[in-house]
C-alpha cells in the first residue's frame, strides 16, 4: 500500500514531544540500544520541561500579581 502525502505527518511527528518519548522508549527497549538516539530524546524533554516550567511559573506569577 503506497501512502500518498504522508510527507506532512512526518514533519509534524519530527516536532511532537510525545514521538520524541516513543522513539527513546522503543529504543531502549531493543537489543542493540541506540544510546545517542535515547540521550538526544531524553535531552530534548528535559529542556521542554525546564522551558515550559519557566514560562508557567512566569505566567502564573504575572496572574497573581494582576490580582
Amino acid at each position: 500500500m503506497v501512502w500518498v502525502g504522508v510527507g506532512w505527518i512526518r514533519t509534524v511527528a519530527k516536532f511532537n514531544p510525545v514521538n520524541w518519548a516513543v522513539e527513546a522508549g522503543r529504543s531502549a527497549a531493543m537489543e542493540r540500544i541506540d544510546w545517542g538516539l535515547v540521550g538526544g530524546r531524553v535531552g530534548f524533554l528535559a529542556a521542554l520541561t525546564l522551558v515550559s516550567a519557566a514560562f508557567a511559573t512566569r505566567a502564573f506569577a504575572k496572574y497573581q500579581r494582576s490580582l
